[in-house]
């Protein structure tokens, strides 16, 4: 089959199975979300926030008979999934207030800043600033995806560059970071330059991530979600087995351990 398109359709913050009630709490009080529901189904328990801004977060609680949601071999790594704040600074100030770890804020190579938060059950999320919401959503904290939502560590840019390119069908965009060890990538459909790989040491350890904060891509249709399953192990990947029924889901990870995760349901 021809190169599959991935398409970036949100994702799932993980948290433990039997501390699931308090994190839903905790991220209505803490981050100033609405509840729209909660559900436990074959995949276990679910709860989905609408953000203030645009789109939908969504919590998951681990589940140990699960390869795709195990506790297992957790581990951060260097994938970051990213979402939008309107002043990071007051935003990191809150945090600390309530007792959350941050990082220290990082100027990105298109000029925003971003930061790390360690939310609730050890789940990090980076924060992005946009200040044209300063002030629309006074009583939230984290308002939508950030504008370019993934964030991956790489030990060679310019093979993990290519690997994007002939796996995922992504481009480089026409804007150029290289010469601050960057590069950013396209959604060649939606024409929407959407992921930063950012060189790391090229010492650094392999580290499979399998991180508490997950960006999923979705495949629309069934048949195309599971011709893309057996397409990725053709490929010599490393890919989970298929979970779930009327939602599915599954992961694979990129040459650096980065965990790429994908969806479909109906």
């Amino acid at each position: 089959m021809d190169t599959p398109y991935f398409k970036f359709d949100g994702g799932f913050i993980m948290v433990p199975w039997d501390r699931f009630d308090e994190a839903v709490e905790w991220y209505r009080d803490t981050m100033g979300w609405r509840l729209n529901g909660t559900a436990t189904g074959p995949v276990g328990r679910k709860a989905f926030f609408k953000l203030p801004g645009m789109g939908q977060a969504n919590l998951k609680s681990f589940e140990s008979g699960m390869d795709h949601f195990t506790m297992e071999d957790y581990a951060e790594g260097h994938c970051r999934f990213c979402f939008r704040t309107a002043n990071l600074e007051q935003t990191l100030l809150y945090f600390t207030q309530q007792g959350v770890e941050i990082s220290e804020p990082v100027n990105m190579p298109d000029g925003t800043w971003a930061a790390d938060i360690q939310a609730f059950g050890g789940s990090r999320l980076t924060l992005c600033e946009d200040r044209k919401l300063e002030g629309k959503y006074p009583d939230s904290r984290i308002i939508q995806y950030a504008a370019k939502p993934l964030w991956l560590g790489v030990r060679n840019l310019e093979a993990a560059t290519v690997w994007y390119e002939r796996v995922l069908g992504f481009a480089q965009s026409d804007h150029n970071f290289k010469d601050r060890g960057f590069v950013l990538m396209r959604d060649v459909k939606d024409e929407w330059d959407f992921a930063w790989l950012e060189q790391i040491p090229s010492t650094s350890k392999f580290v499979k991530a399998n991180p508490g904060a997950r960006l999923y891509f979705q495949i629309e249709e069934r048949a195309d979600f599971e011709q893309t399953h057996s397409w990725l192990k053709e490929q010599a990947l490393e890919v989970s087995e298929i979970v779930g029924e009327r939602w599915q889901g599954f992961h694979f990870y990129d040459p650096d351990g980065n965990r790429l995760n994908v969806w479909n349901y109906y």
